[in-house]
């Protein structure tokens, strides 16, 4: 008699399909799922990798039946499907979706087998079916039986039992509640796992939260510090103050030790706490020093856009690290590890998607070897996912698994106990919203309130000519469309919406309305050829496409002023006529040595209301370069009593003498500034969330802009 294996039970990822029972589990929890659909899973989960077609779904679904709109029932299907493994069709962790072909199950699958006896020779299937030889075999299985059974109680009897080891289900546990105007800010977990430290937007204070008791003590300090992580000995901390410096605060009396002067990141402690390594600012080097702040020296100089999230591995010989090079639309990503030389250098994952519109997360490098990561599923969404290295190499050793993750939101900065069995993450949303403010005159103050009460990632790019209304475009119903809505309006007024993206509004002084359209779903996609420069007139009509490619344009408001188009290519930001109904006309003129970030253009540089000069700025100078189109001709404002860092976000206001900008700042709040003539600024409004753009009204009496903030709270996490 032979004994086949057969497996019942189907893991992928963090699930399990109970092939026999018909249950889909996820960390030992019963997930629902309706028979098609579970139908479904069992044929992609016996094709891993293969594309499954639509017409075999058909088949087997519905092998007697004709139905007429058979797609539709498929759609249905997988549309259930992916709602029980919470996965995406733009951004597909489990089914990937096959463009007119089928779907494609995208992780790998493993079988549990269990023993099942199978009587496979004719003459044992004669044996059973004869009286006497079958009389035999019973007396044979209930002698073996007896025998195992006597055998049981023998080792019942001289042995202590032993329960059967089931496998952990994560356990998940809100550490934090602030309300969104006093977000929270940097969290750190103590190294024995008892202690939570964190900073808020409001106070200077840090407060340290008793994890198990949830008693909370402030230690009240004198400048903004955030914590970066724990010494060993439990008893003291290192945070960073408002100019990004590095301290050691004792958590015992408050008191505090400066380790280092310079603006740094991306801050750990090593395991044993006799070493600090950190990230020099700007310039993203990797830095090592001493406890107390000895012996500072530079191991790693990187040619990438930025390094963050450093880790140390277990034995403390190793760093971790996620490099990226590019800009958001096209970039690079990869988690990378080096030797305390800098030296020896491997790459553990390579994976555009840890960094997203928000920036990227931290990482944590555990003791059973395994490097916590996030990655981003959607524009504001991302997971946290594990992989394991060899602590002495840094090579992976093994496949990328998901740990945890909130549906629309974002699980960032990990950070762990020393034993590894406690682990930290912040659980973060990300609001974008419209805001309009009175530009009073005198004495009175800029007081911007919140236009668009929902969130649809709003972004205003312009005004009508009467300044009555804003134009914006708004990510709803999974496309980007564009709106108009009245000042003194509750809902918005659908301009453009289909199946295609669209997005920035501009409109002409001759009625004619810009913007921008791509038939890819990610609108922000590196590989996309299909984004178009279009108009249409403003009350709607024909349209027509201007150029192909990714460009950034301008119009004045005066009723003779014409439009500019802009596009970035091997280092120059190139400017050129437009004309609203025919395109690009003759360039005007070629601005070498620029930098930018694609999401920045259109606030990097604005056109005068006249249409006559443009005003450029965007690298880390306290300076507004002007171009006259006339003899093409740059001049230099310096911007006096410059204290910040970077001025970007550009808006000529309404006289065509004085702008709008954003001075960007390390370690303090930004400022919304209001530049005269002379260079000679007045601070209207001081944020720390994120301006994307600025935008005052043709009749010079409101100012508008985006603002992207975030909302989140420290989550706990064990049994991962």
């Amino acid at each position: 008699m032979l004994v086949q294996p057969r497996s019942n039970i189907a893991s992928f990822g963090p699930f399990q399909l109970d092939l026999k029972a018909g249950e889909l589990h996820h960390h030992e929890r019963s997930v629902r799922l309706q028979e098609q659909p579970f139908q479904l899973l069992k044929m992609l989960l016996e094709h891993p990798g293969e594309v499954v077609t639509r017409d075999e779904i058909r088949r087997t679904l519905w092998p007697n039946d004709t139905i007429v709109e058979f797609d539709r029932s498929i759609n249905a299907a997988i549309k259930k499907l992916r709602l029980a493994l919470r996965d995406s069709a733009e951004e597909p962790s489990y089914v990937e979706t096959v463009a007119r072909r089928g779907y494609r199950l995208i992780v790998p699958v493993e079988r549990e087998a269990t023993q099942q006896s199978a009587i496979t020779s004719t003459e044992e299937k004669e044996q059973l079916s004869s009286p006497i030889l079958g009389s035999r075999t019973l007396i044979r299985t209930v002698a073996a039986v007896l025998v195992a059974a006597a055998a049981v109680l023998l080792v019942v009897r001289f042995r202590s039992p032993r329960l059967p080891e089931q496998k952990r289900s994560i356990v998940e546990r809100q550490l934090t509640a602030n309300p969104p105007e006093n977000n929270i800010g940097p969290a750190a977990i103590s190294r024995d796992g008892k202690y939570l430290a964190y900073a808020d937007s409001l106070s200077t204070n840090l407060y340290l939260l008793a994890i198990d008791s949830g008693e909370i003590r402030e230690m009240p300090l004198p400048g903004h510090n955030q914590p970066w992580d724990w010494f060993p000995d439990g008893n003291h901390l290192l945070t960073s103050g408002a100019g990004f410096d590095l301290w050691k605060v004792s958590a015992l009396d408050s008191s505090l030790r400066q380790l280092w002067r310079s603006p740094a990141g991306d801050v750990a402690v090593s395991p044993d706490g006799s070493h600090i390594a950190f990230v020099k600012w700007p310039r993203h080097e990797v830095w090592l020093m001493g406890a107390d702040g000895e012996e500072p020296h530079q191991i790693l100089a990187s040619d990438a856009d930025v390094l963050s999230g450093l880790a140390w591995s277990p034995s403390g010989q190793r760093l971790a690290f996620i490099r990226r090079r590019g800009v958001l639309a096209k970039h690079e990503a990869a988690i990378e590890t080096c030797d305390l030389t800098g030296g020896a250098r491997t790459v553990l994952l390579s994976d555009p998607h840890l960094w997203g519109p928000t920036g990227m997360s931290g990482i944590s490098w555990l003791p059973d070897g395994r490097i916590v990561y996030s990655i981003y599923s959607g524009d504001r969404e991302s997971n946290l996912w594990a992989l394991r290295a060899d602590p002495s190499t840094g090579k992976p050793t093994g496949d990328s698994t998901r740990l945890a993750g909130w549906r629309n939101f974002e699980a960032v900065s990990p950070q762990a106990s020393a034993d590894g069995k406690r682990l930290i993450a912040t659980r973060q949303h990300t609001e974008t919203g419209i805001y309009i403010g009175d530009l009073a005159s005198g004495k009175k103050v800029f007081s911007p309130h919140r236009f668009t009460q929902d969130d649809w990632w709003n972004h205003v790019t312009d005004w009508t000519k009467d300044s009555k209304a804003i134009l914006f475009h708004s990510k709803r119903n999974g496309k980007w469309a564009i709106f108009k809505q009245k000042i003194d309006g509750k809902t918005p007024e659908t301009l453009i919406a289909g199946t295609e993206n669209y997005f920035r509004p501009k409109l002409s002084a001759q009625g004619v309305l810009l913007y921008s359209a791509t038939a890819s779903p990610d609108r922000w996609d590196p590989r996309d050829t299909t984004v178009r420069l279009m108009s249409t007139p403003e009350q709607g009509g024909a349209r027509t496409t201007l150029l192909q490619g990714r460009y950034e344009y301008a119009c004045g408001s005066a009723p003779s002023s014409s439009c500019v188009v802009a596009e970035f290519k091997d280092g120059h930001l190139i400017f050129s006529h437009l004309d609203p109904s025919k395109g690009r006309g003759e360039e005007i003129a070629r601005i070498d040595g620029y930098h930018s970030e694609v999401d920045l253009q259109e606030a990097q540089w604005d056109l005068s209301p006249d249409g006559a000069r443009i005003a450029i700025v965007g690298e880390r100078k306290g300076e507004i370069r002007i171009l006259n189109l006339g003899d093409r001709r740059i001049t230099v404002l310096p911007v006096r009593d410059w204290r910040w860092s970077s001025l970007a976000l550009i808006g000529w206001a309404a006289d065509g003498k004085s702008w709008f900008a954003l001075a960007g700042a390390d370690g303090s709040s930004d400022a919304l500034l209001s530049i005269d003539a002379n260079g000679n600024p007045r601070v209207l409004h001081e944020t720390d969330d994120q301006l994307l753009t600025i935008v005052p009204s043709p009749d010079g009496k409101r100012l508008a802009f985006t603002k992207r903030g975030g909302v989140g709270d420290v989550m706990l996490l064990e049994n991962f």
